[in-house]
């Protein structure tokens, strides 16, 4: 979290997270194409229009006691060949939405992916918020949430939220959660002045 109090802002970083075509892109452009911050959505992708680096934009909320937060929102690319961005997108990080495929067939790649999530924030000085997007819930067998908590060994205390990125089933609610977590952990972690 960062506070300006000149400008009465408060940035607040939430990053979407996990494998590759999971779904983090069309969460991202349907949360804010939702809530019309559309054109401030900006992706850098590569020439087949998958996300090379990360997705990014901010969404403000105006307070009413004139103050602003700013929900600055990134996805990390699932592709394995970009690695290493995914440590620098994760820096700073507030919250974290991990987008897991719904897909049997694809449990592995959710495996690889939650344990490097796991692996870079087990370091953190304090707990991150974290919730589980289980994407793509209108495929024929998609997961339930039992089978993904299993595999991924993903504890009870982690918020499981069954998703469709592309009809936005539950992105802006998993979002809201995960947003007012993220900002009450951030403002308890602030040093008292």
């Amino acid at each position: 979290m960062i506070i300006d109090y000149g400008n009465r802002t408060v940035g607040l970083k939430i990053v979407f997270f996990g494998p590759a075509m999971s779904g983090k892109t069309t969460s991202i452009r349907w949360l804010f194409s939702t809530l019309d911050y559309a054109e401030k959505l900006t992706s850098i992708e590569n020439t087949v229009g998958r996300t090379m680096f990360c997705d990014f934009g901010t969404i403000p909320f105006s307070l009413s006691n004139r103050w602003t937060i700013n929900a600055h929102v990134w996805s990390a690319t699932g592709q394995d060949f970009y690695r290493s961005t995914r440590e620098v997108v994760l820096v700073g990080a507030d919250g974290v939405i991990f987008v897991a495929d719904s897909q049997e067939h694809l449990q592995d790649e959710n495996l690889a992916s939650w344990n490097e999530l796991m692996s870079m924030i087990e370091g953190e000085e304090r707990p991150l918020p974290l919730i589980v997007c289980l994407n793509k819930q209108d495929l024929p067998e998609a997961l339930r949430e039992d089978q993904l908590r299993t595999h991924l060994k993903i504890p009870s205390s982690v918020p499981v939220f069954m998703s469709i990125a592309r009809e936005g089933h539950n992105i802006v609610e998993a979002f809201q959660y995960l947003f007012q977590n993220a900002m009450r952990a951030s403002v308890l972690a602030q040093p008292i002045s």
